[in-house]
């Protein structure tokens, strides 16, 4: 989910901040080699690189809030395609269920580093207790987010390897984690246990901004990734785009 935009330089006016990283982003996207792609709206979409999509195509997306055109994109891009969106909040389920195309299927649970095991859930607070410029349906599993408010519910874990299994599949084609701060947790178990590797191309959300997580957490993240054979080949603000090297 997108958050508060951040603080403008000083020297700009508001305005021209946002033109300047506007044009920034616009000759980024220029400069991505032949064969990415965005699916889906500015606010939901992601890059993919399309190539490397292969013949049966499978998309698990953990995060899904309330913008799906990602995935619905997905479906319509390639043909035979299959989702499995996950997302344990109840608002981001219940739009996900209205809004659901063919060939998605939605499961309540929430990715972590173990499958099985019962959590909390911290709901988001109330639209007018929010940052401004925060959607509204970001709760995490970290009670730090500063979207959580003190209401929480019990959510069973998932994680990629059961995820697999559920679809009888060994990889997917791509992975997309939007799990409000969970990612770190999700990253480290999947990298040490060799797991990542099950995904052939990596999205990822970092969520360094608005919970106990750093800067340099996400720098770690980033790095352990890559040293576990994948490629960091975009990224947009907090988005990364990694690709399997091999």
């Amino acid at each position: 989910m997108r958050s508060q935009e951040p603080k403008p330089e000083a020297a700009l006016p508001l305005h021209w901040w946002r033109l300047k990283r506007s044009v920034g982003r616009r000759w980024r996207e220029w400069r991505l080699p032949h064969g990415f792609e965005r699916l889906g709206t500015r606010y939901g979409g992601w890059w993919i690189f399309a190539p490397a999509i292969g013949k049966e195509p499978l998309l698990i997306d953990c995060g899904l809030g309330r913008d799906i055109s990602f995935p619905a994109a997905f479906l319509e891009r390639f043909g035979g395609a299959r989702v499995m969106g996950v997302d344990p909040n109840p608002q981001a389920l219940e739009y996900s269920r209205a809004h659901c195309p063919r060939g998605m299927q939605i499961i309540d649970a929430a990715l972590w580093s173990v499958a099985g095991t019962e959590l909390r859930f911290h709901l988001p607070r109330a639209s007018a207790d929010l940052p401004q410029g925060a959607d509204g349906v970001s709760g995490s599993l970290l009670a730090s987010h500063s979207y959580a408010g003190e209401a929480t519910r019990a959510v069973r874990t998932t994680t990629l390897a059961e995820l697999l299994a559920q679809a009888g599949r060994n990889a997917c084609d791509i992975f997309k984690l939007d799990i409000e701060g969970a990612e770190y947790a999700v990253l480290q178990a999947l990298c040490e246990n060799g797991d990542i590797r099950r995904a052939r191309q990596l999205l990822v959300e970092f969520h360094h901004h608005c919970t106990d997580r750093t800067l340099e957490d996400t720098r770690q993240a980033v790095a352990r990734v890559q040293s576990s054979g994948f490629r960091l080949a975009y990224t947009e603000d907090r988005n990364c785009v990694f690709l399997r090297t091999g």
